[in-house]
């Protein structure tokens, strides 16, 4: 749903640019991906007149977000390049302690604005990346709804693959999967790119929903009513973004997929590369325990995952896994071969070891 503060921002632009005869074309001639984008259009300000800025808007609700806020429009204003980052990070913790629709409304209009330097966008939606809040990423995803100039839509799509990827406050921010879930399966969103960016904000934030959706995209069970050239764009973005998985809460989701896919199908193997990306010993134990009672079948691979994984209890786990463990010798082998070089490399740096005691 595009929000209000997108819209305030569009509106207050397209009347300062109101003298335009052709404000409500678009550059590329294709429907907007929103049924709202239509009163976003980016196109409607690319030839705003080339004058300041000047627009009314309403006092913030956060005093600290809104000084913060100010301090960082004099540092774009004045081109302060080293300075700029550190005030926007500044004001991306004030947003996270408590949310201002007018900052945020204040922050469109700069991005949205024809006359504000790329550079300075790229900061702003920086800053919307490291908050990592829903409304930050409501209004990464109102912009991806826009006829933006193509150089900015690159930026836009980059900063909604990356928001993921902050862990403020040491945790995934699984908070924000729902939103990101939702675009997925909204039929309008269907560009390539911008479901690239999708998959990988969902499975860096490694929710067990989000991450079970994205494995049911590849899954042979699919039944998704997506037109073939949307199901095959989802399907290539899941399958490259399920090894950014990095949270442990997603490994019963990946596990069921190890267990319930067929071998040799993409969510088998979609499921067993992110059990090994996520290097935990939860993780590290769920594949040990497959390749335990596991077909011969599976034996490749097993040979591909567990080179993967380099998390130190998980190397213990290997070396603490029995040589006879395994009903197949074939699908083990991987884990032996991890563990005896886990084996080597702790004797080499241990002097009691390299005299003759040996590692259990």
């Amino acid at each position: 749903m595009v929000s209000l503060g997108s819209r305030q921002a569009y509106q207050a632009i397209s009347q300062f640019g109101a003298n335009r005869a052709t404000a409500d074309k678009t550059q590329s001639g294709h429907p907007p991906r929103h049924k709202h984008a239509s009163h976003l259009r980016q196109s409607a300000v690319d030839q705003a007149p080339s004058t300041e800025l000047h627009i009314s808007l309403p006092p913030a609700n956060n005093p600290t977000a809104l000084n913060d806020w100010q301090q960082l429009e004099t540092a774009l204003s004045r081109q302060e390049r080293q300075q700029a980052p550190i005030l926007a990070a500044q004001l991306a913790e004030s947003l996270r302690q408590q949310p201002d629709p007018d900052v945020y409304l204040r922050i469109s209009t700069h991005v949205l604005h024809p006359n504000e330097p790329l550079a300075n966008k790229a900061i702003l939606l920086d800053l919307l990346t490291d908050t990592a809040t829903p409304e930050a990423l409501n209004q990464l995803l109102d912009f991806a709804d826009l006829e933006l100039d193509p150089s900015l839509s690159v930026l836009v799509l980059q900063s909604i693959a990356r928001i993921g990827d902050n862990r403020w406050g040491g945790q995934f921010h699984e908070e924000l999967s729902p939103t990101l879930e939702a675009a997925w399966d909204n039929p309008m969103r269907n560009d390539v790119e911008f479901l690239a960016a999708l998959a990988k904000a969902i499975a860096s934030i490694g929710a067990p929903k989000g991450v079970a959706q994205l494995l049911q995209t590849v899954s042979t069970t699919n039944t998704s009513q997506d037109s073939e050239a949307t199901r095959r764009a989802k399907q290539e973005g899941a399958f490259s973004a399920i090894p950014q998985i990095r949270n442990p809460a997603a490994a019963a989701a990946l596990a069921k997929g190890l267990e319930q896919e067929p071998i040799g199908s993409a969510a088998f193997d979609a499921s067993g590369r992110g059990l090994a990306s996520i290097n935990s010993p939860n993780a590290t134990q769920i594949l040990i325990d497959y390749a335990k009672d596991a077909p011969i079948e599976s034996s490749q691979n097993l040979a591909a995952w567990v080179p993967q994984i380099n998390d130190e209890d998980s190397l213990k786990q290997f070396a603490a896994t029995p040589e006879n463990a395994f009903k197949n010798p074939e699908v083990g082998a991987p884990i032996q071969h991890a563990a005896d070089k886990y084996r080597d490399n702790i004797a080499a740096t241990n002097p009691v070891i390299q005299h003759g005691a040996k590692l259990k």
